[in-house]
């Protein structure tokens, strides 16, 4: 019986899933921080992740959709390391950063399979996330827990900006208008 995985905003499992996080992708959605993406067989529990660096959502990579090609490496690497056959279903989350993964291997033989993405997958995923931004530097475990909203996230970096606009996905169309409403 062949496996399944899956891939959103953040991870992939078996059925390998592809979720992610933060908006999804885990932080995807999020004002701090990259992108995580993890694969995760389902049967199994074994799992690949990687993280879109903050820097490709600032600036003229953000514009350019470098983003995108991060996200299918890291997903390319996934599927070596776990050894994933084009027999194996790969489901993958809707969100926008993954469009590259689903639009490549499906090209490349795979069967993609375009799919919400909850459970054990989508924990793992927000786990790494959550681990991301703790190795960046925005605050410990806890904390970075205690934030896990936009809004909370919004007030933290406002309560000093000059400090910390540097975590912000600076990118967003949006965030001139946010940053500028705080200054208001």
């Amino acid at each position: 019986m062949a496996h399944a995985s899956s891939f959103c905003r953040g991870t992939w499992s078996s059925n390998w899933t592809i979720p992610a996080i933060g908006g999804r992708q885990s932080g995807w959605g999020d004002l701090l921080g990259g992108v995580v993406i993890v694969m995760r067989r389902v049967e199994t529990g074994e799992y690949h992740s990687g993280e879109v660096p903050l820097e490709l959502f600032q600036g003229p990579a953000f514009k350019e959709q470098l983003y995108r090609e991060k996200a299918l490496e890291i997903a390319l690497k996934g599927i070596e390391r776990l050894q994933i056959t084009k027999e194996e279903p790969l489901h993958v989350c809707s969100g926008y950063i993954l469009s590259k993964i689903r639009d490549e291997l499906q090209a490349e033989g795979y069967e993609i399979v375009t799919v919400k993405i909850t459970g054990l997958t989508q924990d793992l995923a927000e786990r790494e996330f959550k681990r991301s931004l703790v190795r960046r530097g925005v605050g410990d475990e806890g904390t970075v827990s205690e934030m896990r909203s936009f809004d909370a996230y919004l007030g933290w970096v406002m309560e000093d900006l000059d400090g910390r606009e540097r975590f912000v996905k600076t990118g967003w169309k949006a965030w001139p208008r946010l940053k500028k409403s705080r200054d208001s």
